[in-house]
């Protein structure tokens, strides 16, 4: 089972990583060479404020015990340019459907976040956070979220993620020199398929290859590095049962030609689970996963509006079994000044709250539990 786990993990993460490791812009240039594209595409520091976003992660396993699933992400999103750490304002939908055992799953709602509030929306109404307990939200998450774009400022996205990498391990104890990763090196068998038009932008469109040997040894290197994760780290023999199990791992790329800002990619991934017994006795004899990402309208203004009619929060939680003050840690948020999970006015806080609330967001930050999460609300 461990083993099964282990596919699936640095399965996901061999899609999700290209994604986020691409999704920065480049300088200008009329050079369609596919490795100089690759290149500008990831070490730059343009910035993307704005856009237009569209996502779909799939999957599907074939054999005894099969299934599918798609997951669709898509909306606008607009941040505040001259501040980095401003959260960003967005009104995104999505959608989860699947099949398995003769069981399926749909699901569909959306979030909205607008400069003073944030709403979930979910069975064809909305519902509010409140103006109050999102302030305080909004201020403490741009607080911390300053520290870090002040380091990054200016940086690619390979040397904000070394920084902000090596950081991390040296606050938890473990080895910086795992965040030493070339994520070009992921990328292979490289061809140029000429020009494309991606959301009214044109677009140079790369194709090529996985080095999964490669990705493979830095992800588990990483996963090495850090101590609390030491006795989860797959195996030499469990990496290379995942190796030989992966039978495609391919990518489109779609970058800009005015800049090599990434505007699309595509990424493929095909698995052949008899090389790993403990699947292979499951019945699985396939397993197919595929990760679509479309940008368009980048750095254009986006307007985004709070749904009419918007509900608390609390009537929410309260469809699904939820005691709003029966939360442990969310509860304890009241003392930030909040009235209720969703209410938008109550009491001030004590001199002391800003210091209270620090505490609790850092106690909440080293928390490995649920528990642990609950126990942190004594902070406030």
């Amino acid at each position: 089972m461990n083993r099964i786990r282990s596919l699936f993990v640095i399965g996901a993460l061999a899609l999700l990583v290209p994604a986020l490791v691409a999704g920065c812009g480049g300088d200008d240039g009329d050079d369609v060479d596919p490795q100089t594209v690759l290149d500008e595409t990831f070490n730059n520091d343009t910035t993307i404020s704005s856009g237009d976003l569209s996502f779909t992660l799939g999957g599907s396993v074939e054999g005894s015990q099969s299934g599918s699933f798609e997951a669709k992400l898509e909306g606008p999103f607009q941040t505040d340019p001259d501040n980095p750490a401003s959260i960003p304002q967005l009104d995104l939908t999505g959608s989860l459907s699947g099949e398995a055992a003769g069981q399926s799953l749909s699901f569909d709602g959306g979030l909205v976040i607008t400069e003073d509030n944030a709403y979930v929306e979910y069975g064809g109404s909305a519902y509010e956070v409140g103006t109050e307990l999102f302030g305080q939200f909004k201020a403490l998450a741009e607080q911390a979220a300053k520290q870090q774009s002040d380091s990054a400022q200016g940086l690619s996205f390979t040397e904000a993620f070394q920084k902000g990498c090596e950081s991390s391990l040296k606050q938890q104890g473990g080895d910086p020199a795992a965040c030493d990763i070339d994520f070009t090196s992921w990328l292979g068998d490289l061809s140029s398929e000429g020009t494309e038009e991606i959301e009214g932008t044109d677009t140079d469109h790369l194709s090529g290859t996985v080095n999964v040997d490669a990705m493979l040894q830095d992800l588990v290197a990483l996963g090495s590095a850090v101590p609390q994760a030491s006795g989860s780290t797959p195996s030499g023999e469990e990496v290379q049962q995942v190796s030989d199990a992966i039978t495609d791992a391919s990518f489109d790329l779609y970058s800009a030609t005015d800049d090599h800002t990434l505007r699309g990619l595509d990424f493929g991934l095909g698995l052949d689970p008899s090389q790993i017994p403990e699947a292979d006795a499951a019945g699985v004899e396939s397993v197919d996963l595929n990760l679509s990402m479309r940008l368009g309208a980048v750095n254009e203004e986006q307007t985004i509006s709070a749904p009419s009619g918007a509900k608390p929060i609390d009537d929410l939680l309260r469809q699904f079994g939820v005691d709003p003050s029966s939360l442990g840690g969310l509860g304890g948020l009241e003392g930030l000044g909040g009235a209720g999970l969703g209410g938008s006015a109550g009491g001030g806080g004590s001199a002391g709250g800003d210091d209270a609330a620090d505490a609790y967001l850092e106690c909440v930050g080293k928390a490995q539990t649920p528990a642990e999460i609950n126990k942190c609300a004594s902070s406030l």
